[in-house]
C-alpha cells in the first residue's frame, strides 16, 4: 500500500515538472523572433540591405535626380540655364578613375534632362562664371513677373562625390551656380554594394579564390 502511494506521488511530480517545462518553452517562444534563414536566403522579419540591394542602381539615381530637380527654387535657375556636368569623384581618392562616378553622373544627368533641365556637355566657358552684363543682380533676386525667363540665363554645374563603406556607397550631389558659387540644390543618398556595383569599382572586386592552406600536390 505504502509503495503504491509513493509511486502515485512520483508520477504526479513528473507530470507537474513536464507542465512547467512546457509552459517555460511556450513563454520563451513568445519573446523570440525569427532570424535570417541562411539555408533558404530569406529574411522574414527584416527589410534592410537584402531588399534594397535588389533595386536597380539606375532607379536609385533617377530618384536622386528627382530630388535635386525639386529642390531648385523658382528664382535660382531658369529653364534656359545651362547645367554642366562632371563625373562624380571618390572623396577619399579624387584621382581614382573607376567608371562608377561616370555612370552615376550620366544616370542623374539623363533624368534631369527628362525633367526639362538644359544639361550641357563640355566645360563651361569664361562667361559662365560671370553674372550677365548690363543686368542688375537685384533683378535675379526679384525676377519680373515671378519668372527668370525674361533675363539672361545663369549657368550652373552638377558636381558630386562618393565614399565607399562596407555595405553602401554614400553619395553626395550639388547643383552649383557658377557666377556666385551658390548651391541651388543638394542631395545625399546611398547605393548598396552589389555585384554590379563591384564591377564599376575595381577596388572592390573579389579575387578569384583563396590559395589552399594545405599542400595539394607533391614536387
Amino acid at each position: 500500500m505504502t509503495q503504491t502511494i509513493r509511486l502515485l506521488a512520483l508520477l504526479a511530480c513528473l507530470a507537474l515538472a513536464a507542465g512547467c517545462g512546457n509552459r517555460m518553452w511556450q513563454d520563451t517562444k513568445k519573446t523570440a523572433g525569427d532570424g535570417f534563414n541562411y539555408v533558404f536566403d530569406t529574411a522574414p522579419t527584416t527589410r534592410s540591405y537584402h531588399d534594397e540591394s535588389s533595386v536597380p542602381i539606375i532607379e536609385i539615381n533617377h530618384n536622386a535626380a528627382n530630388v535635386l530637380y525639386s529642390n531648385i527654387g523658382p528664382s535660382e535657375l531658369s529653364k534656359k540655364s545651362p547645367v554642366y556636368v562632371r563625373p562624380f569623384t571618390d572623396k577619399n581618392n579624387p584621382a581614382d578613375t573607376a567608371p562608377f562616378g561616370l555612370v552615376v553622373m550620366e544616370q542623374v544627368a539623363d533624368r534631369l534632362v527628362q525633367r526639362g533641365v538644359l544639361v550641357t556637355q563640355g566645360e563651361p566657358g569664361p562667361d559662365a562664371f560671370m553674372t550677365p552684363r548690363d543686368v542688375d543682380p537685384a533683378l535675379y533676386r526679384n525676377p519680373p513677373q515671378g519668372s527668370l525667363e525674361n533675363l539672361p540665363p545663369r549657368s550652373a554645374v552638377l558636381a558630386g562625390s562618393y565614399v565607399i563603406g562596407d555595405n553602401y556607397v554614400y553619395m553626395t550631389a550639388r547643383i552649383i551656380r557658377l557666377d556666385d558659387h551658390a548651391v541651388v540644390s543638394g542631395h545625399n543618398w546611398t547605393i548598396p554594394i552589389t555585384d554590379n556595383v563591384r564591377e564599376l569599382l575595381p577596388q572592390l572586386r573579389q579575387d578569384n579564390g583563396l590559395e589552399p592552406s594545405v599542400k595539394s600536390k607533391f614536387d
